[in-house]
């Protein structure tokens, strides 16, 4: 009888131990707020006040030379939606002419968030016929560029 009740015990001490742990996991927001940096290598930074979502990004590539600008850097501005693993968008006008716009969303991979994002870039074209070639989609994937152990997150 005693070994009846010790499973018991066991077992729901078990189911406790899990649905904590299952809260306090979806509970926890997941923070867009920091620097971040994508498989490339860009370096992006964000600041979140309210809706808002504001920050530089530093490219690593580009089209051709100079289609970034000679820093490579451009300012982000956008919005970011409610909930604990939040969607976001934003946008970056480069100064060598085109623009680019990520949407997004924010999501907990073991302890650490993850940027998962689509992409599009526009470059500029001197003519309605080349049109067909001044759109590039892509994906990216930001990481928090410190403070996370890089194995939690594949």
């Amino acid at each position: 009888m005693a070994d009846i009740w010790l499973q018991k015990v066991v077992v729901l001490a078990c189911v406790l131990v899990v649905s904590s742990h299952t809260l306090s996991h979806h509970k926890k927001r997941c923070n867009v707020s920091g620097t971040w940096m994508n498989e490339l290598g860009s370096v992006l930074t964000l600041t979140v006040k309210g809706p808002q979502l504001s920050g530089s990004l530093h490219s690593s590539v580009e089209t051709s030379k100079g289609a970034a600008g000679d820093e490579k850097m451009g300012k982000v501005v956008g919005v970011i939606g409610d909930g604990d693993q939040p969607t976001f968008t934003m946008s970056v006008k480069w100064s060598g002419g085109s623009v680019s716009t990520w949407a997004g969303q924010c999501f907990w991979r073991t302890s650490c968030p993850v940027l998962r994002t689509i992409w599009l870039l526009r470059s500029e074209v001197g003519t309605e016929d080349k049109n067909w070639e001044a759109t590039r989609i892509g994906e990216d994937i930001f990481q928090p560029q410190k403070a996370c152990d890089l194995d939690q997150l594949s």
